[in-house]
């Protein structure tokens, strides 16, 4: 399955979008690998990502208001279709945010994913039904998949991420290697900054010397 290409500006090669980029790929991947052209965009500091469909409409992904700095700051999604052509279509798909139609989601990536996979499928254009099958299949594929994952950045604002365990079928055995990660860190020198998640859904920051890296449980895709 080939993946879209990054968008086709100078800001890629800028430090603090490729942070954002690092941020939010647990988002833009599954969309990319369906051949959606994802890009994030930092208008009047309100940061948001564009998804362009076929159909030459595009979709704006925010928080209540834009996003956060960190993917982990997300309280909720909410999504609109727009056209670029004509400023004043404007179609909500989505929201997860607080008093939103779909709050009871939350920040949860899956189920954001899957309803624009819905929206997409309802869609009249095929190429862009094409794009919402697809999603869907790939969702589908990754269905009950956890990895340990590691995001950071360093003094120079240059972003680094990757998974470093899994992929696990079982949420327990991802919560489990955590564990094991985390301590490995301990041991390495590293000292606690932040955690929450409990015991389903950890997530911690560490920091040793000028690095601070959030190792936490992902839902596959991630990378």
């Amino acid at each position: 399955m080939s993946i879209a290409p990054l968008p086709d500006h100078g800001r890629v090669n800028r430090p603090e979008w490729q942070a954002l980029w690092q941020q939010y790929e647990p988002v833009t991947t599954p969309l990319r690998m369906v051949g959606l052209v994802c890009d994030i965009e930092t208008c009047g500091g309100q940061t948001v990502i564009y998804v362009d469909l076929p159909d030459g409409t595009h979709l704006v992904i925010a928080d209540h208001d834009a996003l956060p700095d960190r993917l982990e700051q997300v309280t909720g999604w909410l999504i609109q279709r727009g056209h670029h052509d004509n400023p004043n279509y404007d179609a909500l798909v989505f929201d997860s945010t607080e008093s939103g139609e779909h709050e009871k989601h939350g920040a949860d990536i899956v189920s954001m994913l899957a309803a624009i996979a819905l929206h997409l499928k309802s869609l009249p254009d095929a190429d862009t039904q094409t794009a919402g099958t697809r999603l869907g299949e790939v969702l589908l594929a990754s269905a009950q998949r956890f990895a340990v994952a590691v995001t950071g950045v360093t003094s120079q604002h240059a972003a680094h991420g990757r998974v470093i365990s899994g992929p696990f079928d079982s949420h327990q055995e991802a919560v489990k290697e955590y564990g094991w990660q985390t301590h490995l860190l301990e041991e390495g020198g590293w000292k606690t900054v932040h955690e929450q998640g409990g015991t389903e859904w950890p997530l911690t920051l560490w920091q040793r010397r000028d690095v601070v890296v959030l190792i936490f449980v992902a839902r596959l895709p991630l990378i």
